[in-house]
């Protein structure tokens, strides 16, 4: 990881206290809130977790909005290093895309986009109604899992600089892959009523952790490039200037 130049700032310090507070603000947002609905809930805690207007619903989808900003933070710091010549990574579309990926599935969240997708489109016309251990037409999360780690491919090349940010973002993909393919499976064993309940808990927390996992690795690629930026910025500064002909 870069470290912050040290001549003649406080403002980098700050920013480095803002990163970890970010971090421990995201960490303790992410165990206390579904902690909360599951106390709450009880003795029927996945009564409150479930549901597109559940609370757990709302909270994903705010965190979505934020990764979409945050996404869009790190194309931008991308494109500064790159007109400083100081990233070198030959293309900052990918995280544009996270953005606007990330933004979608917030409106997803809100709206309900992938569920009226398979109930007004799918279902009627009998598209993907007969696939084996998944629900009628539901087919639509997994596509955007899929798509998903497609877009990882992208991004490997530039996470690979911050290798906390790669493992904590592939772990990252690896739980919503999870948390999808599951919401959209119809096995005999979800008939069970304590297997049934255990696995709504289990997908909207995951889901939920996934995305802050998401948030933790994106934020430590957003201050590692800033960190190149802004040294690479103060360098060129206090180098001496080249004498007049």
């Amino acid at each position: 990881m870069t470290a912050w130049p040290t001549s003649g700032a406080r403002w980098p310090a700050v920013i480095e206290g803002a990163e970890h507070g970010i971090l421990y603000a995201v960490a303790a947002a992410n165990v206390t809130f579904p902690l909360v609905l599951f106390v709450v809930g009880w003795p029927e805690p996945w009564d409150i977790f479930q549901g597109e207007a559940s609370p757990i619903n709302w909270f994903s989808s705010v965190q979505c909005a934020m990764l979409g900003a945050l996404g869009l933070a790190v194309f931008f710091v991308t494109r500064l290093g790159r007109a400083a010549g100081c990233d070198p990574i030959p293309r900052a579309w990918p995280w544009l895309v996270v953005s606007l990926g990330f933004f979608f599935l917030s409106f997803d969240e809100k709206f309900e986009i992938h569920e009226q997708t398979r109930e007004l489109f799918l279902k009627p016309r009998g598209w993907f109604t007969e696939i084996p251990g998944i629900k009628s037409g539901d087919v639509v999360l997994p596509l955007y899992a899929v798509l998903g780690v497609v877009l990882t491919y992208f991004l490997v090349r530039d996470l690979k600089r911050v290798r906390r940010s790669l493992i904590v973002f592939l772990a990252a993909m690896a739980l919503i892959f999870l948390t999808a393919v599951q919401d959209s499976m119809q096995l005999a064993i979800f008939r069970i009523p304590w297997v049934r309940h255990t696995q709504i808990v289990a997908e909207e927390a995951g889901e939920v952790w996934a995305q802050a996992l998401f948030a933790a690795a994106m934020l430590w690629m957003f201050f590692d490039k800033l960190r190149v930026f802004v040294t690479a910025i103060a360098a060129r500064s206090d180098s001496p200037a080249a004498p007049a002909p």
